[in-house]
């Protein structure tokens, strides 16, 4: 309203974004064999046992937890699969990849740079580590690090939303729901 008053009664238009169900389902890490790959390789093979279409987005917290996990799935050869990391280093023709989907099912494994920067086509699925990559600054070292850390509940949401785009979603979070319960509300400044 004020807004519209100061460029003399400006018409107000509200543009809601379209967003579909999504189901969240926890798959929490066995506790004595916290393997992130072998969580993200069971809900694949849930999905896959579920439906036969619907690319997958995995959240994970960095590039190095992206090569582990993309190494891990391709020795599972998975039928019918394309596996692609997205992360800030790769080359801007290989991040480009995701925004092409050819006719093969895809798994996408990426950082949280996927949270909210863009939207990727196909998605029906998301996995989400409960993990990112965070610059701290420390003012007792004075030293600025990317820390891993648990996200926020707005981060987790965040990830969720992106398989609700263009259909129903399922979000697979591999932490419980207590955890997620425990989680802050919003993420905290870097500094």
């Amino acid at each position: 309203d004020k807004f519209s008053k100061h460029f003399d009664g400006a018409p107000i238009i509200n543009v809601e974004g379209r967003s579909f169900p999504v189901e969240v389902e926890y798959r929490p890490l066995d506790e004595g064999n916290a393997d992130l790959n072998l969580g993200i390789y069971a809900a694949v093979q849930e999905i896959y046992s579920q439906d036969s279409q619907g690319d997958i987005l995995v959240f994970l917290s960095g590039e190095k937890e992206i090569l582990e996990a993309q190494d891990y799935l391709e020795r599972k050869h998975l039928r019918g699969t394309e596996i692609l990391p997205l992360y800030a280093r790769l080359t801007a023709a290989q991040q480009m990849r995701v925004f092409h989907p050819g006719s093969k099912r895809r798994i996408i494994l990426t950082t949280n740079v996927a949270e909210t920067s863009l939207t990727v086509p196909r998605i029906h699925y998301v996995i989400d580590s409960g993990l990112a990559r965070v610059s701290r600054y420390s003012s007792r070292s004075k030293i600025q690090g990317l820390l891993v850390e648990g996200i926020s509940q707005a981060a987790a949401n965040q990830r969720k939303g992106r398989c609700g785009r263009i259909a129903d979603g399922v979000c697979y979070r591999l932490y419980a729901e207590d955890e997620f319960n425990l989680r802050p509300e919003h993420t905290d400044p870097e500094i």
